[in-house]
């Protein structure tokens, strides 16, 4: 594919992606319609069509680009430092798309809670990164990639470095993390996102003072 057809491709995927996202400030998902999103991007449904077999391989394609931005954010904070305090960078962006995109976010946790994984079909081209996020420096370096893939670099960085204990079991602080990452904005979206990084940053400070007493067997 040109240069040309793959920025007018780029275009019109994000175009498409970010009618989803207006459309979310006021409706569940399940409520808007394919025709509406197209009315709002400005192209046929048949475009639409084109590129997106169904409504729900957009929702896909707005997370891949929600794991996108989160991944810049978690890269640049590792460029200084590695372990807790990047998770905790991870954290507090999750809680910054809560606070901006309520709707949007919701939509996300019901994408993951349904089984929603990084869709090998789903594949986006480094001027495509580019034109969703051009005020991120080096966005079109960086991979798409799930949170665990993300938390686990760092719990085991954290090992390392000694922030937790070395027999530290990185498969039941990763469940515990991800539980805590999903489950305050479950119990806080609808009613005051304001808090989400707040009782994110109360979680996780219970988390790591209990992971290393527990390790020292108190």
């Amino acid at each position: 594919m040109s240069d040309l057809r793959t920025r007018k491709a780029a275009r019109t995927r994000l175009a498409l992606v970010r009618a989803l996202s207006s459309a979310l400030v006021e409706q569940d998902f399940g409520d808007i319609r394919v025709r509406a999103i197209c009315a709002e991007a400005e192209v046929s449904e048949a475009t639409f069509f084109n590129y997106f077999g169904r409504k729900q391989d957009l929702m896909a394609y707005l997370a891949h680009l929600w794991l996108l931005e989160l991944g810049w954010h978690v890269q640049s904070a590792a460029a200084g430092q590695r372990g807790l305090a990047v998770i905790e960078q991870l954290f507090s962006q999750v809680a910054n798309t809560c606070e901006r995109k309520p709707g949007v976010f919701r939509e996300l946790l019901v994408w993951i809670a349904r089984g929603g994984s990084l869709d090998p079909d789903i594949s986006l081209s480094p001027v495509e990164k580019q034109l969703a996020f051009p005020e991120l420096d080096g966005i079109d370096g960086i991979p798409v990639r799930g949170i665990d893939s993300w938390l686990v670099t760092h719990l085991e960085a954290a090992m390392q470095n000694g922030e937790l204990p070395p027999n530290t079991l990185v498969p039941l602080l990763l469940s515990a993390l991800l539980a805590i990452l999903l489950g305050v904005p479950m119990t806080l979206l609808s009613r005051d996102a304001q808090r989400v990084g707040s009782q994110y940053r109360q979680q996780l400070a219970l988390l790591w003072a209990g992971t290393r007493a527990a390790s020292a067997g108190r």
